[in-house]
């Protein structure tokens, strides 16, 4: 499925040190997949076709975490889902590739991922010490471009030019998880000797004119991450802010440290983001579910009598199935849950007015007190 990397088992692995810490705010991402690769894998994977996850910045594999706990980072989590998925699913093969640059980070994760092993059968780990900026491009030639693949990338850490992510992007099944540097970024907007480097990064120059540069504080963060998913070949882009740790990041005030960005041109990945996302917000402060730059909420904890109003006035006389419900509001800070209760709430409501203004025809639903999928809504004009 993929080209020669370095085998986890090539060459002896050097006696290394303790492992790196891993502060509270890089803590979401890992959880991030912890809860979405299953899922992810269960829905894709579906009828036993191969998959493929490839991690362009994988570091070592495992860290500690301020309390002084061991804990798995991207790559042995995503060995371990596999395990679980290939145990689970006869027939279904999943590629892993992982890239490192760093040799201390790599003899880490190589020491890591031999604890893993033996894999399952059907799994393959593949580890290059190389790049992501070199490896990708080679990968998009070597994976079939059918295969549904999951890529974690930096692109500003570790440079993976946009029209790369683009390239990826532009793959059926294929999805990106951004770590979008946002802090570090905005640090060198205006530095000169930074310039040739954010070309890279946008394939061209263009940003350096646009309305943003002009711009400053939460204005400026907002005009260049509104820039940069513009950029991106992707019907979705969902954005997860991760704040600067006030104690392990020493500042002061609530600063945007990184953006996770979600980026599918599939409704059921984003929707499916959307319900791992959610509940991980607002963690100590530190995580926020960034729902609230829509222009349409009022306040910043979103409340189901919001979602109830943007409902009523965007599907006003109209007929719509409960997921295309979803899907036409996905950028709303909402999850299924909310939308059924907000449905239901609205149609509980038909008996304080003259006539009914939301009918619910089941579908999917076994009873009229249900509401999923393909149900269809009915919102009455008012």
């Amino acid at each position: 499925m993929v080209g020669e990397g370095t085998s986890v088992t090539d060459g002896a692995v050097p006696e290394v040190f303790d492992l790196p810490h891993l502060k509270q705010v890089s803590k979401i991402k890992h959880r991030i997949l912890e809860k979405y690769l299953p899922p992810w894998a269960l829905i894709l994977g579906f009828g036993g076709a191969p998959l493929g996850y490839v991690d362009c910045f994988a570091g070592p594999g495992r860290y500690r975490d301020r309390d002084g706990n061991e804990v798995d980072g991207s790559p042995v989590i995503a060995v371990r889902a596999a395990e679980k998925f290939c145990a689970a699913k006869p027939h279904h093969n999943i590629s892993i590739v992982l890239m490192e640059q760093d040799a201390g980070q790599l003899a880490l994760l190589n020491r890591h991922l031999a604890d893993l092993q033996p894999y399952h059968a059907r799994l393959r780990v593949t580890v290059y010490p190389e790049d992501s900026a070199h490896v990708v491009p080679r990968l998009l030639n070597e994976f079939p471009r059918t295969t549904p693949a999951f890529f974690l990338i930096d692109p500003f850490g570790n440079p993976l030019p946009l029209p790369v992510i683009n390239a990826i992007l532009q793959r059926p099944k294929t999805e990106v998880l951004i770590n979008l540097m946002q802090y570090s970024i905005n640090m060198h907007l205006n530095n000169p000797q930074e310039r040739a480097r954010l070309d890279e990064l946008f394939g061209h120059s263009a940003w350096r004119t646009q309305p943003f540069m002009a711009l400053s504080g939460t204005e400026r963060e907002q005009g260049f991450l509104d820039y940069f998913c513009s950029q991106l070949a992707a019907k979705y882009v969902f954005p997860f802010k991760i704040m600067m740790d006030k104690v392990e990041d020493r500042v002061r005030g609530n600063r945007t440290k990184y953006y996770l960005l979600h980026a599918s041109n599939n409704k059921r990945a984003v929707l499916l983001m959307k319900e791992v996302m959610y509940p991980l917000g607002d963690e100590e402060g530190t995580f926020d579910y960034s729902g609230t730059s829509q222009g349409i909420l009022i306040s910043r904890t979103p409340q189901i009598e919001q979602l109830q109003h943007v409902l009523l006035e965007q599907f006003n006389d109209r007929k719509a199935t409960f997921d295309d419900i979803r899907e036409e509001t996905w950028r709303l800070p909402f999850i299924e849950k909310h939308y059924r209760t907000a449905i239901q709430n609205l149609r509980a409501e038909n008996a304080t007015r003259k006539s009914a203004y939301i009918e619910i025809t089941p579908r999917d639903s076994k009873t009229s007190r249900g509401l999923s999928g393909r149900d269809i809504v009915e919102f009455a004009p008012f």
